[in-house]
Parts: structure tokens; C-alpha cells; sequence
């Protein structure tokens, strides 16, 4: 059931992200109780089969309005919990970004940290498509991205 509701998750997210415009925004939020200050993205970014039924989406955790300090992957339909997972972007250029999570167990996202390369190439390159490969179960795939130029706009919102 719950890989259901992630699936169908994922697809009304991907009918959301194509049916807007292709701009991505930053927006800023403050907590009027704790006076907590959170920035958010206003998408995500999808990869994932025609049919959408394996993909990740990459949600970008931003720090103090100026940089993005995680990638949040939520993997869908590569296996149930995961551990020890590789994130590699490539991008137009024909360059590609190897990342390694440093969660080391969850049932629901992975967490990699972004290097300076990677910020370098985000920041100017649209992405060609992106290989998650799920360290537990091994369960693996490359993904066209629904929106090859996120970062690219992301990064020039901060």
C-alpha cells in the first residue's frame, strides 16, 4: 500500500511540475511561533520511466537563503529501505557527479551532501539524467529529469 501511495505520489507530482511553468523559485518562511526561518523550493525535481513507476525526486534542503547544503532523495519502486546509496548526475556536457549517501539506513530517503564540483556544475549545466543505485537491495536505474535546468534556476533564486 504504501508503495502505492508513493507512486501515485510521484506521478501527481511530475503532472504538477510539467503542467507549471519551467521557472523554479525560492520563497522564504517564518514560523510566526518559534520564529524559525525555512527556505523551500518551489518543486522538485523528478526523475524517473515513462511509466512512472521507478524514479527518485530530489527535493534540496537550503541553508540561510544561500546555498544548498543536502539533496533529499525519495526513491521510488528501488526496493523498501536503503542504505550505502550512489547518486551520479550527468549532465549535458557529458560531465558527471558521483555522490555517496551519508545516511546510513532509512525506509524513506537518502541523504548525500553536495561537493564543490557538484555545486560548480549545478550552478551552469542542465542535467542529462541521473543513476540512483539503492545500496541495500542494489536495485538501480538512470532517469531522464523532468526539469534539466532546476539547479540551474534554483541557484539563481538564492
Amino acid at each position: 500500500m504504501k508503495k502505492l501511495i508513493t507512486t501515485i505520489a510521484l506521478v501527481a507530482v511530475s503532472l504538477v511540475s510539467f503542467a507549471q511553468s519551467d521557472s523554479v523559485t525560492v520563497s522564504k518562511e517564518v514560523d510566526d511561533m518559534t520564529d524559525k526561518v525555512s527556505w523551500y523550493a518551489n518543486v522538485i525535481l523528478v526523475a524517473a520511466n515513462e511509466g512512472k513507476t521507478k524514479g527518485i525526486t530530489i527535493q534540496p534542503s537550503i541553508a540561510n537563503g544561500s546555498s544548498i547544503n543536502t539533496l533529499i532523495v525519495s526513491p521510488v519502486g528501488l526496493g523498501n529501505c536503503n542504505e550505502d546509496n550512489t547518486l551520479i548526475i550527468k549532465f549535458v556536457d557529458g560531465s558527471k557527479v558521483k555522490l555517496s549517501s551519508w545516511n546510513k539506513f532509512d525506509c524513506e530517503v537518502a541523504y548525500f551532501a553536495p561537493t564543490s564540483a557538484l555545486v560548480t556544475k549545478l550552478k551552469a549545466v542542465e542535467i542529462d539524467k541521473i543513476y540512483f543505485q539503492n545500496g541495500r537491495t542494489f536495485d538501480s536505474g538512470t532517469f531522464p529529469v523532468s526539469r534539466p535546468r532546476y539547479f540551474i534556476q534554483l541557484y539563481k533564486g538564492l
